[in-house]
């Protein structure tokens, strides 16, 4: 029988001393200079959020892991979930099915598509349907050998092996790509009868070849003229592509797609990758600096890469702190979406091993929670879908603040990661200064899960408070400020 442990979200750990809140008599104007200063600006408004989710391997889905996707959903807070159906590889076209690539053979493809491997996915994204969410159908890793240059020029462009040579998608070979990719899209919703809306049919092109084919800037809106084209066909015209999926933060394969208006009309969301402090900022300029004021810019891979160590001390600075202050940096810089890199522990084809990535342990069927699940709690449990992202500033060091404004839940929220610096923090939010509200204070410390650790009294638009040195937090209002 297999089982499944949880961790409550204070079992076993060490409570600090309570955070202590300043009476309205202790309140003054200015903040003692040894205090960190957040200030918020409800009024001023940047990006709706569309959501946070979670990257998976959908042959990977057992249905001993429900309660534990039930878990991300209900508790962390997920509503995106972003399924790669294949396993990190885009070759299950080994041969030509034929010698045409506007008429495919169906019965190759059916028994392709109706594979064990597949049927996984399929299983996998229909009960997140059940959930109510229509997950993003993506693919990763290498195109089929047959459909390669023999030698391509080098790279203009960052690349993550310059030492590799392999070829890049012939042009020749685009309508035979967008017939191995649409056809499984289009397989996943009459016969897998999946639901849903955005499409990702290439993944890290500049990060060849184990992570996906090699596509040049230039030439990406070649292939995904051919892929939208083939999906027009296939009757998938209502399904919005999510693209580049670039590795390379700096590359510009935006920019290309930008200057195409007939694709432009097929693009449902610029998707960046990133683990490292780079992050958005500058492509949604270059989005919005384009007359472009509605395609969204999602991060659809962060966290981080050093899952080989495993000690509490690397779980705590690179995948709580690095993880959630790369999050906070995303959102302040025009993100509109995030995707966490990965769900739960698994397998990685592209890699040849077994990586540690993600919120959840997986072994022997048994799914525990990482402290990680916990740190990235602290956003994705209270901004929800639709909330607008407000202005803050800080004053002090290693702070790393976003706020929100959520009109639906009458909710103010702001979550920061703290890093060092002193322990007193002061918010201050001047448009509430003839309002007094209650604050909970939610807070990830090495030895805290998420847990409600004060009410502060936010009064003449002020409230102190103590953080520890080190810790993931969020501040909620309610109702009482609307």
């Amino acid at each position: 029988m297999t089982a499944v442990r949880w961790l409550s979200a204070v079992a076993g750990v060490v409570l600090l001393a309570p955070l202590r809140a300043v009476s309205p008599s202790q309140l003054h104007v200015d903040a003692p200079s040894e205090a960190a200063v957040i200030e918020v600006d409800p009024d001023t408004r940047h990006q709706v959020i569309q959501g946070f989710g979670l990257n998976y391997t959908g042959p990977w889905f057992r249905e001993d892991q429900i309660r534990m996707f039930d878990m991300l959903i209900d508790d962390l807070g997920v509503s995106m979930f972003r399924v790669v159906a294949y396993l990190v590889r885009s070759d299950w076209e080994e041969v030509n099915d034929n010698d045409d690539p506007q008429s495919a053979n169906q019965d190759y493809f059916d028994a392709r598509y109706s594979s064990p491997i597949f049927e996984a996915s399929w299983k996998g994204m229909r009960w997140l349907n059940s959930r109510g969410i229509r997950p993003v159908l993506a693919l990763m890793g290498p195109a089929p050998d047959w459909m390669l240059e023999r030698e391509s020029p080098p790279p203009k462009h960052k690349v993550c092996s310059p030492e590799s040579r392999i070829g890049r998608i012939k042009p020749s070979m685009y309508d035979e790509f967008a017939e191995t990719v649409v056809t499984m899209a289009a397989w996943a919703r009459r016969n897998g009868h999946i639901e849903f809306d955005y499409f990702s049919p290439v993944n890290e092109t500049d990060c060849y070849p184990n992570e996906g084919p090699r596509v040049d800037p230039d030439q990406m809106p070649a292939l995904l003229h051919a892929i939208a084209k083939r999906m027009e066909k296939e009757g998938l015209g209502n399904v919005m592509l999510v693209v580049p999926e670039q590795a390379v933060i700096g590359n510009n394969y935006i920019g290309p797609i930008l200057s195409d208006a007939v694709l432009m009309k097929d693009m449902g969301a610029f998707a960046l990758h990133s683990y490292s402090e780079d992050s958005v900022g500058p492509h949604v300029g270059a989005v919005r600096k384009a007359g472009d004021a509605h395609t969204p810019i999602w991060l659809t891979e962060y966290g981080d890469l050093s899952d080989l160590d495993r000690t509490a001390a690397n779980e705590w600075k690179s995948f709580c702190l690095r993880s959630n202050r790369r999050a906070l940096i995303a959102l302040n810089q025009g993100a509109s979406a995030l995707f966490y890199f990965n769900a739960f522990d698994d397998y990685e084809e592209c890699m040849k091993r077994q990586t540690y990535y993600g919120l959840f342990m997986s072994a022997g069927h048994v799914y525990t929670p990482k402290k990680r699940y916990w740190a990235a709690r602290q956003l994705f449990r209270f901004v929800k879908p639709g909330a607008q992202r407000v202005a803050t500033s800080t004053k002090g060091s290693g702070l790393t603040v976003s706020a929100f404004h959520d009109s639906s839940a009458k909710a103010i929220i702001v979550v920061g990661v703290k890093e060092g610096g002193t322990k007193r923090v002061r918010i201050s939010i001047p448009s509430l200064r003839d309002i007094t509200s209650q604050w909970e204070l939610y807070v990830t410390t090495r030895e805290l899960n998420c847990h409600l650790m004060e009410r502060v009294t936010l009064n003449r638009g002020i409230a102190d408070f103590e953080l520890p040195e080190e810790a993931v937090f969020t501040l909620v209002a309610r109702d009482s400020l609307f």
